[in-house]
């Protein structure tokens, strides 16, 4: 019976030593001959925007919001602007194509059953197609617009809504629905 368990000694030797060693070359060779994946390569040139006509005071408000943008916002890296004088102060993009934050849009009168949507402290409402967002809960709105090729603009409008909530400050008014 005793030699019996030494016979078995050089096996669960040998088992021990080459199972970990099948694993390493598998590896290696699966990393040989694994395709390659193509980098992506995402278009972070300026992006061409209308700039909104803001008061003295509205401009200040974008000022603060631009300045301390998020370099990215759902995962979409930030993108400069170009449309002439103030651009940079109010606008900001995202992504390509490009997601497009401007600040001091129209304001968008909702009836009070309207669909909204509370994301980071900031009140939103979309058209139809959740293409284009609007706060309703700032004293200067911010309009978002996101490309149809965006699937989930919401994760865009989390990050941005954040800064939003800390650097434009709340209306006096808002809809029923955004309380």
């Amino acid at each position: 019976m005793g030699s019996e368990k030494k016979s078995r000694l050089p096996a669960i030797v040998a088992t021990a030593v080459a199972v970990p060693v099948a694993v390493v070359a598998g590896v290696l060779v699966f990393n040989a001959i694994a395709p390659k994946a193509e980098p992506v390569h995402e278009d972070l040139s300026p992006v061409s925007v209308e700039v909104p006509a803001l008061s003295e005071d509205d401009a200040v408000v974008c000022l603060a919001l631009t300045a301390t943008a998020p370099e990215s916002a759902g995962g979409l890296q930030a993108r400069p602007v170009e449309g002439g004088a103030g651009a940079a102060e109010s606008v900001m993009a995202y992504g390509d194509p490009a997601v497009v934050a401007t600040c001091g849009v129209e304001p968008v009168a909702v009836e009070d059953t309207a669909l909204v949507y509370k994301l980071n402290g900031v009140c939103w409402y979309s058209d139809e197609a959740g293409l284009e967002w609007t706060s309703l809960d700032r004293q200067v709105p911010v309009g978002v617009s996101v490309p149809e090729t965006h699937e989930q603009p919401v994760d865009v409008l989390n990050d941005l809504s954040t800064v939003i909530a800390e650097k434009v400050p709340a209306a006096a008014e808002a809809p029923t629905g955004c309380a």
